[in-house]
């Protein structure tokens, strides 16, 4: 009777397993998602990153100053400079981390007398709750935009 007893429970625990396999209920998921596993992986390496861009216009009064040296960024070893147009537009754009960020930013006259002589500015530009676009959904972010325009004095 004992022996009859284990080959019962051997055949059935061995059919319950076949069952089990067939339905899919042994499978294990190595990813932990509901999704199949990616045949072929990408070993991503880096930091999740973003573009802020910065434009506008430098002005004295009201007319915009060509010329002036703009710089951004995050200290003062690592930035990035552009000079304004014939009309004092700028744009200047700085990578960083996709949070909020704030930005050195600092306008100087570098032509001397040509275009008049104007004092030097630094100030800070703040991405506070920045919304991204344009991103590829794995590292990068996109971008985001603001307006700073600034009077500079003679």
């Amino acid at each position: 009777m004992k022996r009859i007893k284990k080959s019962f429970i051997k055949r059935s625990n061995a059919f319950i397993g076949y069952l089990l396999a067939i339905l899919g209920f042994g499978s294990i998921s190595l990813t932990g998602c509901d999704s199949p596993v990616d045949p072929d992986p990408v070993a991503e390496y880096g930091v999740p990153y973003a573009i802020f861009k910065v434009k506008g216009k430098v002005t004295s009064e009201t007319v915009g100053i060509p010329n002036i040296k703009v710089k951004m960024g995050s200290n003062s070893f690592f930035y990035d400079s552009t000079y304004t147009d014939a009309n004092g537009e700028y744009e200047i754009s700085q990578g960083a981390f996709p949070s909020n960020q704030a930005f050195d930013l600092s306008f100087e006259d570098i032509d001397s007398t040509q275009n008049g002589s104007f004092q030097p500015l630094d100030t800070i530009v703040e991405f506070v709750d920045p919304k991204f676009t344009g991103g590829s959904g794995n590292w990068n972010e996109g971008e985001t935009k603001t307006t700073f325009n600034v009077e500079l004095k003679e």
